[in-house]
């Protein structure tokens, strides 16, 4: 692989990335205030070393109802994965169960799962990149702002919009500027913010996420201007690594933003399969 992250390197970060995707998910479920959580089902609850978290009033939704953890060590054999999923589903959620492929629990939770009614659904690609400058431009008409303080502009908003989420749930994102380790950003188009994205700080590594645009900005640049200005600003703060993950490309899905991900100099390390159960 040219100037990027080779295969060996990807193989030796592969534990990092688990590691600070579990402190991404974790931290925007912390950042929503109680009576929102309490409001519309949102919790988390850790599993030795799973880590479930669901929103009961979205119980479909694949990106907010999600097991991790299932590959760690003593998950199956502990009976962890199968006390998680038994609590997940009694909230009447049909969550995700991430599966890393190529671990050494891989397959026997691959066998697990199988056995217990569950197959391979969506899988999401991640993608490792290098902290070297971008060897692209940003769209010269598209303002990036960083925030500091969750009134300076409607990040959450935005983001829950851009998701196609209903209003309450900009309380999902909302919290996250000013939040220790994080870096949020509004893309402005003749002054106004119309997409945002973020990114967690921690270990040396940058996790980018909470990319999301509003329908009539899309396909202006706003996303690759703000992918710029966060691989600027983790190089400038010390990264080592920069991760970033987005649903597999297909043929029937629109995928502007796996494009964009592989423009800005990312490198697909593996796709991660989610399972889910059969008749759901």
């Amino acid at each position: 692989m040219e100037d990027g992250v080779t295969e060996t390197d990807a193989d030796r970060h592969r534990a990092a990335v688990r590691r600070i995707e579990r402190l991404f998910w974790r931290d925007i479920w912390d950042s929503v205030p109680g009576p929102v959580a309490a409001e519309h089902g949102i919790e988390r609850r850790d599993f030795g070393p799973i880590q479930a978290m669901l929103v009961s009033e979205l119980a479909r939704v694949g990106m907010l109802n999600l097991v991790l953890g299932a590959t760690e060590a003593g998950a199956i054999g502990s009976g962890q994965l199968s006390a998680a999923l038994e609590w997940v589903r009694a909230h009447g959620v049909s969550p995700y169960v991430s599966v890393p492929p190529e671990r050494d629990g891989t397959a026997a939770a691959e066998s697990w799962l199988g056995d217990n009614g569950f197959v391979p659904a969506a899988a999401w690609m991640k993608f490792l990149r290098d902290p070297h400058p971008p060897r692209f431009a940003a769209p010269q008409d598209v303002e990036v702002v960083e925030l500091s303080d969750p009134a300076e502009e409607p990040f959450g908003m935005i983001a829950a919009t851009g998701f196609g989420m209903p209003a309450w749930a900009a309380a999902f994102f909302a919290g996250l500027p000013g939040r220790a380790g994080w870096r949020c950003y509004v893309a402005k188009l003749d002054g106004e913010a119309q997409a945002c994205g973020a990114m967690l700080i921690d270990g040396g590594i940058a996790a980018f996420g909470v990319g999301a645009t509003l329908e009539p900005a899309r396909r202006r640049g706003c996303q690759l201007a703000l992918l710029h200005r966060r691989i600027v600003d983790a190089t400038d703060a010390g990264c080592r690594t920069l991760f970033v993950e987005t649903g597999e490309r297909v043929e029937d899905r629109p995928a502007g933003s796996y494009r964009n991900i592989l423009r800005a100099g990312f490198k697909e390390i593996y796709l991660c399969p989610n399972w889910r159960l059969v008749d759901e």
